[in-house]
């Protein structure tokens, strides 16, 4: 069998370009990933009523909810202050998984957390 048969089981796929479901799911991960450190920054599991949440000291339920909720405890002035921890990691200082997650820790606050739904 020549080397060059595309029908063998060892076939390869080339392509290098991923879908839209692919893409938006990439995007959708990394702004989750995004919100759950503003929420780790923020301390919202403080007041979460998750036991989860408090005993692991981080955001353990939907980071979507979790910020719109306690958003309006949150003044302008630590909004920024926040941003800027979560562009550094968070509390625990954690590098982004991928590009696109290095790409929504630097986009603004709003951005984030207008996110669409999926």
């Amino acid at each position: 069998m020549p080397p060059w048969d595309f029908d063998s089981p060892h076939k390869q796929d080339l392509t290098k370009r991923r879908s839209f479901n692919e893409g938006f799911a990439l995007i959708e991960a990394a702004h989750d990933a995004t919100r759950r450190l503003y929420c780790d920054v923020l301390r919202f599991w403080r007041r979460c009523s998750l036991a989860s949440c408090k005993r692991h000291r981080r955001c353990c339920g939907d980071a979507r909810e979790c910020l719109m909720r306690g958003l309006i405890f949150v003044p302008q002035s630590q909004r920024f202050r926040a941003q800027q921890l979560v562009i550094d990691g968070g509390p625990r200082r954690r590098t982004p998984a991928t590009h696109a997650e290095w790409y929504v820790r630097r986009s603004n606050f709003k951005s984030v957390a207008t996110w669409p739904l999926g």
